[in-house]
């Protein structure tokens, strides 16, 4: 077996680097994560309330439903989670119905996250990985060098295809996901399905977007996809229907084409317009320009939406700095980090800042000094460059305990935000909401 499989760590994360032929290489991970796996479904209480959601209508009829489609529409990626599976001694058809989990209407779990991405002069793309409490320490980054196939890094929580949470490519691709919950699935394949074909055949950032249009998912994603010319893209896709806008200063100013709501898009999708979003655009875990992916009501996704849209728009370009002050900086109202506090069930596992113009990336894994890398290195395995991220003014970047940056500029490190327009300040008009092409 022509596989090798090498263990780094970047920053606080675990990090696993597998290269050899597809179904090979999943295999000797199986096996090199075979207890922990086991331990992983004795445990987690996502796999009864899973098996017990099929265990008859609708639940069981979806299941057929999604199993169908993703084997025969994606059977490479069936092949590597059945070698997966073979590794690791665990049923598949436990590891199909955890990766089917978003697929199958609606099923109790904390799953979030936040997006945050920023175009004009510079661009970046920031995410926050949200999950269950039980998934602190048992993430990794998993970086795929595969024969014949691009080669992408992602962040894996074990037992899934590692296409749910963000990706960086070979090619200069980079993609965030979040979760969007579907109350009534699609005919598609899976989206772990989808997701995982898109890193087995994406190189450009419109191929992306074709893709994912022309792949549908039963359940639902949002992508905010980025590359090397700085273009950012922020992509619905959900039930088999597809919705997309570009981040990008417009020409009549950011605040001026009315106001935007945080929360869902009620109106249906509307067809593209010339304009873009402005420099600011984000998402959370509800759709915003297309129906059937209404906000959970226990959930934080409205508020956390209605905090990233009353961001007063630095008159700089921001630095990666910036955007962890507002992602692992703070909880609500005051930033979009979650803690499994009050009432709240997930909590962030781990924030992502890809600056597309720099070529770097910044990972802060929960309470964990923030490191930097290149972003090429990180797409290809290699650790050897990372390096924590820079301070400023003498004060260490650990989040939750950093200096507040400038509103004006942009600048400084993870703290409370300053005295800017946000919830609870007053007079914030949020931006417009984002001209969309829909299908």
């Amino acid at each position: 077996m022509n596989v090798s499989l090498d263990e780094h760590r970047l920053g606080g994360l675990r990090w696993i680097v597998l290269r050899g032929p597809d179904q090979e290489a999943f295999r000797a991970l199986g096996e090199h994560m075979r207890d922990e796996i086991t331990a992983l479904i004795k445990t987690w209480g996502l796999v009864a309330k899973l098996r017990e959601h099929v265990s008859g209508p609708p639940g069981r009829d979806r299941l057929a439903s999604v199993r169908q489609a993703s084997a025969l529409r994606f059977p490479e990626a069936w092949a590597e989670l059945a070698a997966f599976g073979e590794g690791c001694a665990v049923p598949f058809d436990d590891l199909a119905l955890m990766n089917f989990r978003g697929d199958l209407g609606p099923v109790a779990g904390g799953i979030g996250c936040s997006d945050l991405a920023w175009r004009r002069e510079r661009s970046l793309i920031g995410h926050n990985e949200d999950g269950a409490p039980e998934n602190v320490g048992h993430c990794a980054l998993l970086t795929l060098a595969l024969h014949g196939l691009p080669t992408v890094t992602a962040f894996w929580y074990p037992g899934f295809l590692p296409a749910n949470a963000f990706t960086v490519t070979a090619d200069g691709l980079v993609w965030t996901v979040d979760h969007l919950p579907v109350a009534s699935p699609g005919d598609g394949a899976a989206r772990h399905f989808v997701g995982r074909g898109l890193q087995r055949s994406a190189r450009t950032l419109d191929a992306a977007v074709d893709y994912l249009k022309t792949h549908p998912s039963s359940g639902g994603f949002a992508y905010t996809i980025g590359d090397r010319t700085g273009r950012i893209v922020n992509v619905e896709a959900l039930a088999g229907h597809h919705a997309s806008v570009a981040a990008g200063p417009q020409e009549a100013g950011p605040q001026e084409a009315g106001p935007q709501e945080a929360g869902p898009q009620e109106a249906g999708p509307r067809e593209a317009g010339s304009q873009q979003t402005g420099p600011l655009l984000w998402h959370t875990n509800h759709g915003r320009y297309l129906p059937g992916a209404e906000p959970a009501p226990e959930g934080t996704s409205v508020a956390r939406g209605r905090t990233l849209s009353a961001l007063a728009v630095p008159e700089q370009d921001p630095d990666p700095a910036w955007f962890l002050r507002i992602l692992a900086g703070a909880p609500l109202p005051d930033g979009v980090r979650r803690d499994a506090e009050s009432g709240d069930p997930a909590i962030t596992l781990c924030t992502f800042i890809a600056d597309l113009t720099a070529s770097e990336a910044v990972i802060a894994a929960r309470d964990e000094q923030p490191v930097t890398i290149p972003l090429c290195d990180l797409a290809e395995g290699d650790p050897h460059r990372q390096r924590p991220l820079a301070s400023v003014g003498g004060h260490g970047n650990t989040p939750g305990s950093l200096l507040q940056a400038s509103p004006a500029s942009g600048e400084g490190v993870i703290g409370p935000p300053g005295p800017g327009p946000g919830p609870g300040r007053g007079a914030a008009t949020p931006p417009p909401d984002s001209p969309v092409r829909a299908s």
